[in-house]
């Protein structure tokens, strides 16, 4: 009993780090960014998948937009230093121009975002534990292990050392 109370914080103290170490939610869409200067996009065309973000920023003097071609978006005037971001959501091929300068023009491809396959028939189908929607749970539960530990490596200590005490106490010294 002794033997597996001594190695239960050390155990707790393993599982509580791995399960703080689950990635906390899904992954992130990316953001993507296009410069405007010297009367270019750059780059002028981008590959992206659906669900992330580009964002275009103005680094010349002049006004310039990033308006596509089939009116699914038009940033409006963008200053010098000015930024206008969107979200791609649809897959598709997004062709665009700077409405006052059309020599300017860029293209975004959407690619679809990947999902999930199902195992082919005969094949046990991966269930291994991701971060969607089991992220928060786990971390508190990796949380509190850590805690627990903690408190039986104090109480172990406490206890020993009144173990060690009583022991004393109850032989008497010998003789040399």
């Amino acid at each position: 009993m002794i033997r597996i109370a001594a190695r239960l914080p050390i155990f707790l103290v393993l599982v509580g780090a791995a399960l703080l170490a689950v990635p906390i939610g899904p992954a992130r869409a990316a953001t993507h960014e296009v410069t405007i200067a010297d009367f270019a996009f750059a780059p002028q065309e981008l590959t992206i998948t659906a669900g992330d973000t580009v964002t275009w920023t103005n680094e010349d003097a002049m006004v310039h937009t990033a308006t596509s071609v089939n009116g699914a978006f038009d940033s409006g005037d963008l200053a010098q230093g000015a930024s206008y971001s969107l979200t791609f959501s649809t897959p598709g091929t997004f062709d665009y121009l700077c409405t006052p300068h059309p020599s300017m023009t860029g293209r975004i491809v959407v690619l679809a975002a990947p999902t999930p396959t199902a195992a082919p028939s005969g094949e046990l189908p991966n269930v291994a534990l991701t971060g969607d929607n089991t992220g928060p749970p786990l971390r508190a539960i990796g949380g509190v292990l850590l805690v627990a530990s903690a408190l039986l490596v104090a109480r172990e200590g406490a206890l020993s050392g009144s173990l060690c005490r009583r022991r004393a106490s109850r032989w008497p010294a010998r003789s040399r």
